[in-house]
């Protein structure tokens, strides 16, 4: 057994910051048998000002984008390097999965910001990024990513669904796909409501409202939620087909927060049923479980709705440690970049319908440790000829 130590970096479509996961991997690369021990973690908000440009980038011109690309690599590398420094983590790669601007696999095409080569400038060891490009030059949907991770890390559990600004559903390692909009809506809809919020505090705006079932079933109509997996969601799809039915100058805040939540709380028993629909040879007995993460786990509104809808299936919602539930997606893309720079494929034909597997992200080496990285590579290969 070997032990390797990373960061990983994650940033939301919710914008509240970037999370940032320190986290100890130990396994057996001949039998891709894997634990972890997370180490230190942190959420590093955003600023007001870099909030809105995050929020305003897919409006820029070119040039002003690339400029952006830029700038927010410099401001995630250091971001990163006061991470290591204040909690005195010594680690040997750090993988990122940037802020999605741009998703449309069905143009092929994906963008990411935050560039590589900058972001390396203030490390001292290799830096994993831009993970999805490839997978969608393959015909993939370049996302959802974390069940590429669940299927070496949660296989104690049968379904993984993380409520992030979208929610996305991983099964056994072997399937995946967003299921709905969920935080970057609510978020959207608290600021509504209170200027001073940034997102729903327990759910509890939600909770003082009631269900509009003509609201609900407009949202329940969208093409999307007919299409077969795999499937994705970007801000851009959302920005257009979503936020208009949910309009604040008709309805009451709150009663569009309940509404928005019962209509998600249904999506994701739709896809936990779908899930149920499928046999599964390992445990064809036993009740299946449930482990929810993300910021929407702490949405006790959100949580009891799907709660109740689940037990009429007899199925078994379960809860992790705080880190893992607000960190795992750092978590997972740090595992990502390890396979990475193993040279292993760490992305799932069956989770993202690419043709083939594949070995995904760029990695981006610090003057201080290419020229030890590459003879150790080449070395090897002269070994193995």
């Amino acid at each position: 057994m070997a032990s390797y130590v990373g960061i990983g970096c994650k940033s939301g479509t919710s914008l509240e910051g970037l999370d940032l996961c320190c986290v100890e991997f130990t396994g057996d690369r001949d039998t891709d048998v894997w634990g972890y021990r997370i180490v230190k973690v942190e959420t590093v908000p955003y600023d007001q000002e870099w909030t809105s440009r995050l929020a305003g980038a897919r409006d820029l011109s070119g040039e002003a984008l690339i400029r952006l690309h830029s700038e927010y690599g410099h401001l995630i590398g250091k971001m990163i390097k006061k991470f290591k420094e204040k909690n005195d983590l010594d680690v040997e790669f750090v993988s990122s999965d940037g802020h999605t601007i741009f998703h449309n696999p069905a143009q092929s095409y994906t963008f990411q910001l935050g560039d590589g080569e900058t972001v390396s400038r203030y490390l001292d060891c290799p830096f994993v990024c831009n993970f999805r490009n490839k997978d969608v030059a393959f015909g993939g949907q370049g996302a959802p990513f974390v069940p590429c991770g669940e299927k070496y890390l949660f296989q104690a559990y049968d379904i993984c669904i993380n409520l992030g600004g979208i929610a996305n559903i991983g099964v056994h390692g072997n399937k995946g796909y967003d299921i709905s909009p969920c935080n970057y809506v609510l978020n959207k809809l608290a600021s509504c409501h209170d200027v001073s919020l940034n997102y729903d505090p327990d759910g509890r705006i939600a909770s003082q409202g009631h269900v509009l079932k003509n609201v609900l079933e407009k949202l329940d109509l969208q093409s999307f939620y007919r299409k077969p997996p795999p499937k994705s969601l970007n801000v851009k799809w959302i920005d257009k087909n979503i936020l208009p039915i949910l309009d604040t100058t008709s309805y009451k805040i709150p009663d569009l927060m309940r509404t928005f939540v019962e209509h998600v709380s249904c999506k994701l028993v739709e896809a936990c049923q779908d899930v149920q629909s499928i046999p599964d040879k390992r445990t064809p007995t036993k009740k299946m479980t449930v482990l929810l993460t993300g910021g929407g786990a702490f949405n006790k509104t959100l949580v009891d709705v799907f709660r109740r809808k689940l037990e009429k299936l007899g199925t078994h919602l379960v809860s992790s440690d705080k880190d893992t539930v607000c960190f795992k997606d750092s978590l997972i893309f740090a595992f990502l970049g390890l396979k990475c720079i193993f040279g292993e494929p760490n992305v799932c034909k069956e989770v993202t319908g690419g043709v083939s597997d594949s070995v995904s992200g760029s990695i981006h080496l610090p003057v201080s440790t290419a020229n030890d990285y590459c003879l150790t590579y080449f070395r090897k290969k002269k070994s193995i000829i």
